[in-house]
């Protein structure tokens, strides 16, 4: 009996753990760099702590705050319990209560207080990969292609997106950034996506079918390199040892951070994983493309025209195995003949600096008056 309460006790006390506000958690009197992780998955936890201990990403003083709407389909309280044992002290959670609907996502709503108040106890935030946005959320009907799986995430990252950086739908509202304009957001390939559909942008659904106007998985594959966003390979070989990415070229704009501030070259292409069938169609309101595909048919990279800290990449550098030596080999296709990890892998083609950079960059801006290291 004693055991079973215990265990009652312990399940319960990560629960409350999971539901105490930002605000009780924060600690006082610290100068603690506080970023929010805006529905982050396990992985994507784990890979962040990973590389701020590694100084990938070169913080003194981290407080991270995974945040999740309590309507989403990803359970933060599950999360919290699963990695309690080894989550480091500067970690937290935060359920956000209230609900989002497509009607009330681009004005007030249940959840704007609690965006704000989240918005001025941080420093910055990340918003992460995952699948399409409704399209009915930027006037659109679905096409057959496009995969909906977790609406609850999308509307609420939608409207966190909103209250940040507002956006066409509703121009009278007035952006938090306003208030903190040099607050640093990035975000990831579908949350790239998600900035620009809360700016009141718009999509397109699939790039092979509507970009290239094609319909076979081989013709696709047949493409050359840069014109290829996912690793398709996968369809074709489902059980094949392939990467979950594909390694795909980018292009930079001259006026983009990645050449005023990050010190890249016009002329430098590196490659990045890229992982998506969707992109970027009509541009939200304020937003501007920092980078390309070499073709520029699909938009890589978003930033703000006034909000300078704001950048939005369609490819992945937040994964954590691009930094890992001693992660898992794969193939990038069928032929190749030797298994390699994907850090390897970057290094080889001259990529992995850039990624470094890129956390060193976002660093930087959390952080005023730190050099990049």
């Amino acid at each position: 009996m004693r055991k079973v309460l215990s265990l009652l006790l312990h399940a319960a006390l990560l629960l409350l753990a999971a539901f105490t506000p930002l605000r009780a958690l924060a600690p006082a009197g610290t100068d603690s760099t506080c970023i929010l992780l805006v529905n982050p998955g396990r992985g994507d936890i784990e890979d962040m702590i990973r590389m701020i201990e590694t100084r990938v990403v070169p913080i003194e003083h981290p407080l991270l705050i995974a945040v999740y709407g309590a309507q989403v389909e990803r359970s933060g309280a599950a999360i919290r319990s699963h990695l309690a044992e080894q989550s480091p002290a500067w970690l937290r959670f935060e359920i956000v209560e209230g609900e989002l609907t497509p009607e009330n996502l681009y004005r007030e709503n249940p959840c704007s207080q609690a965006f704000r108040r989240l918005f001025t106890e941080s420093a910055g935030a990340l918003f992460y990969g995952g699948a399409d946005i409704p399209p009915a959320v930027y006037g659109q009907k679905a096409d057959l292609l496009t995969a909906i799986a977790t609406p609850e995430r999308h509307y609420f990252e939608l409207s966190f997106l909103f209250h940040l950086i507002g956006g066409r739908q509703n121009p009278g509202f007035t952006p938090l950034l306003e208030e903190k304009p040099e607050y640093a957001i990035r975000a990831f390939c579908l949350g790239m996506q998600t900035m620009n559909v809360a700016a009141g942008g718009t999509m397109v659904q699939d790039i092979p079918s509507e970009i290239y106007k094609l319909r076979f998985v081989e013709d696709y594959l047949a493409l050359e390199s840069g014109k290829q966003h996912d690793n398709y390979w996968t369809k074709l070989y489902p059980h094949g040892n392939f990467f979950w990415c594909h390694f795909q070229p980018i292009r930079f704009e001259a006026e983009s951070p990645f050449v005023l501030q990050m010190g890249m070259g016009r002329e430098e292409h590196p490659l990045v994983c890229s992982s998506h069938h969707q992109a970027v169609k009509k541009l939200g309101r304020g937003l501007q493309v920092a980078a390309t595909s070499l073709d520029r048919k699909v938009v890589e990279a978003l930033t703000h025209k006034r909000y300078r800290n704001l950048l939005g990449v369609q490819f992945h550098p937040e994964n954590g195995a691009i930094y890992a030596p001693e992660g898992d080999s794969h193939k990038t296709a069928p032929a190749d003949t030797a298994l390699v990890t994907m850090h390897d892998y970057l290094k080889a083609h001259g990529s992995l600096e850039f990624h470094l950079k890129f956390w060193r960059h976002f660093a930087a801006q959390l952080q005023p008056g730190t050099p990049n290291e």
